[in-house]
């Protein structure tokens, strides 16, 4: 895995268009470890903040020990996001900071800053670099997409990167995500896997060729026993 130092959003070209949908939330971690292994993938990027950068003293001890970005993940993971207890723990103190800084917020306001505690993020490589690149032009096509940028692609000319980046934020208010289960493709994703209650995870990604992400997401999502659907 490769890093740089910050995780940023053009609002411009960005949007929530994809949603990964799992069982647990070990998956999602699964899944990271697996983005960072992908030839589709040139660099990526975790951004953590309070309450949970470093918000015991099972995660600093953790977190200590690592040698690694896999294992600062696996550090949050294991003491943070899938110990149902700390999870919770670090969701209320969440809400309590949030509430006192922004006593007027809705319920929703809350719930969307909290995806901004664990953000994961990795940039795309132009599809020229692949061996088939016919392969991710096709699955743009297939969703929506800008029709001139796609053609600039399939020409062999490149795209800004801005237009390659994938964000991953988990919702630590409530990461089921419940206000994504009556999507309709989420709806299929978690009845075809047998899920009653799925964790949803939610990707932004440019919204000019997001068939790609979704394509990246799909596969590693298949291989952790998850699945990647579009959001409405």
């Amino acid at each position: 895995m490769t890093t740089t130092t910050s995780i940023t959003d053009n609002a411009a070209i960005m949007g929530a268009t994809v949603g990964v949908v799992y069982k647990d939330l070990d998956q999602h971690r699964r899944l990271i470890h697996l983005v960072g292994d992908d030839q589709r993938v040139q660099g990526v990027e975790l951004s953590v903040t309070a309450p949970l950068f470093k918000g015991s003293t099972a995660v600093v001890n953790a977190l200590k020990a690592a040698e690694d970005l896999r294992d600062k993940i696996d550090a949050y993971f294991d003491h943070g996001l899938v110990d149902d207890v700390a999870r919770v723990a670090f969701a209320r103190a969440f809400s309590t900071s949030y509430l006192r800084k922004h006593p007027r917020s809705e319920r929703q306001d809350l719930f969307r800053a909290s995806g901004d505690v664990f953000v994961f993020a990795f940039d795309l490589v132009q599809p020229s670099q692949l061996p088939m690149p016919s392969v991710v032009y096709d699955a743009i096509a297939a969703g929506p997409h800008d029709a001139a940028m796609l053609a600039r692609l399939r020409a062999g000319d490149g795209v800004p990167q801005d237009h390659l980046r994938v964000v991953l934020r988990l919702f630590l208010d409530h990461p089921l995500n419940p206000r994504r289960h009556l999507d309709d493709e989420i709806k299929a994703a978690a009845e075809r896997l047998d899920i009653s209650r799925p964790f949803v995870i939610e990707a932004t990604t440019s919204l000019a060729l997001p068939g790609y992400a979704k394509l990246v997401l799909g596969e590693l999502a298949t291989a952790v026993g998850g699945a990647a659907a579009w959001l409405s």
